[in-house]
């Protein structure tokens, strides 16, 4: 995987596409279908990823590969695990990495040649957690976790449970 953008960090937005105009804008694929507003920024700074080794290929290798074209906020491994093959979208932090990423369409990545493109659609990321909803979380998990030890030291010393009372919410209390 030792690709290096080296020069490559240098070359001006229109160098890599002569249709970017002099006003610096970078030329976008037209939005597809019914898309959130909201996401059309999220959508311009991502970058489909296709042609990945599913055996080989993790998230935190594209991460690292990414960091070299600039700020990456995302990355979301896709398909079927199954399959030999497996795609990923790479979101960044703002558009202007988005044409040295796609410079490296066809570049090889482990044993495979990357099939770079823009992506026509947001990373579906999971819900982000108030303080109050983790803390809620982390307590019901917690309370399952001492449900689980007193069933384990139930077992393991049963002497210990006629002397205890034990509470779940399936069984009740015993």
């Amino acid at each position: 995987l030792g690709v290096s953008l080296g020069t490559l960090g240098a070359i001006p937005a229109a160098a890599l596409d002569p249709n970017i105009t002099a006003l610096g804008e970078i030329p976008q694929p037209p939005i597809m279908g019914n898309v959130d507003p909201s996401k059309i920024d999220e959508i311009r700074r991502t970058v489909y990823v296709g042609n990945l080794n599913s055996q080989t290929t993790t998230a935190d290798q594209l991460l690292e590969f990414f960091k070299q074209v600039g700020e990456v906020k995302f990355v979301r491994m896709a398909g079927d695990e199954t399959q030999p093959t497996r795609f990923a979208f790479v979101e960044f932090a703002d558009q202007n990495s988005v044409p040295r990423a796609l410079a490296f369409n066809g570049v090889m990545f482990g044993d495979r040649p990357l099939k770079i493109n823009h992506s026509n659609n947001a990373i579906v990321k999971p819900p982000e957690m108030t303080p109050q909803a983790a803390a809620k979380e982390l307590e019901e998990v917690m309370k399952r976790v001492r449900e689980a030890q007193s069933f384990i030291s139930a077992a393991i010393e049963p002497g210990w449970l006629h002397s205890t009372s034990i509470c779940n919410d399936f069984l009740g209390c015993f």
